[in-house]
C-alpha cells in the first residue's frame, strides 16, 4: 500500500518529532544537575584556580575598552568578570575591599551570605545571594567601591560570578589579615 505524499509527509514529521522528543528526554534524564555535582567537579569543569581570599576563581571577561581613573596609575579595563566558587567547609572568605563597584551574581549551589562593612563601628550588613527571591535571597548584590566584604556559603558550595567596573586589577584589592574583623563586627 502506498501513502499519498500529502499523508506521508505529516506522518514522517510526526515520527521524526516523536523520535526527537524521546531522544531529547533521554538526554535530559541522563544529565546530572549542577547542584548535585561536587565542588571539585565544578572547579574542574570551569578550570577554576585557588583564590587568595579563599575559594576558587577564573576570569571570564576583560573588556577591551579601557578607562583612566584619577585614583590609579594609568588605564585599566572598563570592566572584568569572574566565576567564583566557595565551599562551605572553607568558612568565610577573608575580609577584603575593592577599589571599584562589584556586582555579585548567583549561579548555582547553596545561598551565599555577603557580610558588608564600612568599618565604621556599626555591625556588618548581611545580604544573602541566592535564587529564592521569596525568602529574602537576591540573585545579585551590588557592593559599592571600598566596602569591606566577606562571603560564606550556607551549604557544600556556591558558584557565583562577579563583575567589577572599572575592571579588577590586583593592586586595587586590599586583603585584610586572616583574623581581622571590621569595627562593630
Amino acid at each position: 500500500m502506498h501513502l499519498t505524499s500529502a499523508l506521508a509527509r505529516p506522518l514522517g514529521l510526526l515520527l521524526v518529532s516523536a523520535i526527537g522528543a524521546r531522544a531529547a528526554s533521554l538526554h535530559y534524564d541522563s544529565r546530572i544537575p549542577i547542584n548535585e555535582r561536587s565542588a571539585q567537579e565544578v572547579i574542574s569543569q570551569l578550570n577554576l584556580i585557588p583564590n587568595e581570599e579563599k575559594g576558587y576563581y577564573v576570569q571570564t571577561f576583560k573588556d577591551a575598552d579601557s578607562v583612566t581613573r584619577a585614583s590609579s596609575n594609568g588605564t585599566r579595563s572598563a570592566s572584568t568578570a569572574i566565576y567564583y566558587l566557595l565551599e562551605g567547609a572553607a568558612g568565610s572568605s577573608y575580609w577584603h575591599r575593592v577599589d571599584a563597584v562589584e556586582v555579585w551574581h548567583y549561579y548555582a549551589g547553596a545561598p551565599l551570605t555577603l557580610s558588608l562593612s564600612n568599618n565604621d563601628g556599626k555591625p556588618p550588613v548581611d545580604k544573602v545571594l541566592g535564587p529564592d527571591v521569596f525568602n529574602n535571597e537576591q540573585p545579585q548584590v551590588v557592593i559599592p567601591k571600598g566596602t569591606w566584604q566577606s562571603a560564606l556559603s550556607s551549604g557544600k558550595w556556591t558558584l557565583v560570578g562577579t563583575t567589577v567596573a572599572p575592571g579588577f586589577v590586583p593592586d586595587g584589592v586590599e586583603l585584610a589579615p586572616p583574623n581581622w574583623k571590621p569595627d562593630g563586627a
